[in-house]
């Protein structure tokens, strides 16, 4: 299994634009980071949608079968449509119908009912799963972006200000004014040719 945290641009804020952020330009060149099931379902952890237990359990279930294939398949289609909703939102614009389709139609293939299950010496209701299925996976990430869609504001979703970057972002700061994938990537590369563009004002 690929080591969940050394490859993956956990910066979105949210699972849904995480999943838009699995291609990044490295070196001027789109890369994947999900070639396969197996890294989908690293990702998955890694992003928080699934335990490590969850992990391991969807590996060996479905790796190397058709229906770990078919939602690996699934999730890459849900990554355009993502996509297609971060372009829209952060260009001001309405995601359109197929969007909302694509989220909903992975939203629907996990069917919950309610439940009373005991807490201490009180009951609480909880949601349950009917069975389990691969696709089941991807529920969380089309749930962040219903969230998004229901409750997020627009304005504060983002693409990074370098032109030459892909990523995007839910500006959770205090002040609303992250402009930034990263300060550490895109940020400091910003702020250093800033400074040698004020060095070579001041040496002419």
């Amino acid at each position: 299994m690929p080591e969940p945290a050394r490859d993956f641009l956990l910066l979105g804020n949210l699972p849904c634009l995480d999943l838009v952020n699995t291609v990044p330009v490295r070196r001027g060149v789109p890369c994947d980071l999900l070639p396969a099931f197996a890294e989908l379902v690293a990702w998955l952890e890694a992003a928080g949608c699934v335990t490590r237990a969850e992990a391991r359990d969807a590996l060996a279930r479905w790796d190397g079968t058709a229906e770990g294939r078919g939602v690996w398949k699934a999730a890459l289609s849900l990554r355009e449509a993502l996509r297609t909703m971060a372009e829209r939102l952060a260009a001001g614009r309405s995601v359109g119908p197929e969007v909302v389709g694509a989220i909903n139609a992975v939203l629907a293939a996990r069917p919950t009912y309610p439940e009373l299950v005991a807490v201490g010496r009180r009951w609480v209701r909880r949601e349950r799963v009917p069975g389990e299925a691969a696709l089941h996976l991807l529920a969380p990430v089309a749930a962040s972006a219903a969230w998004l869609l229901e409750h997020g504001d627009p304005a504060l979703l983002r693409k990074c200000e370098n032109p030459d970057c892909v990523l995007y972002f839910y500006d959770t700061t205090k002040n609303k004014r992250r402009r930034w994938c990263s300060m550490d990537g895109c940020g400091a590369r910003a702020k250093a040719a800033a400074y040698y563009r004020r060095e070579r004002r001041k040496a002419r």
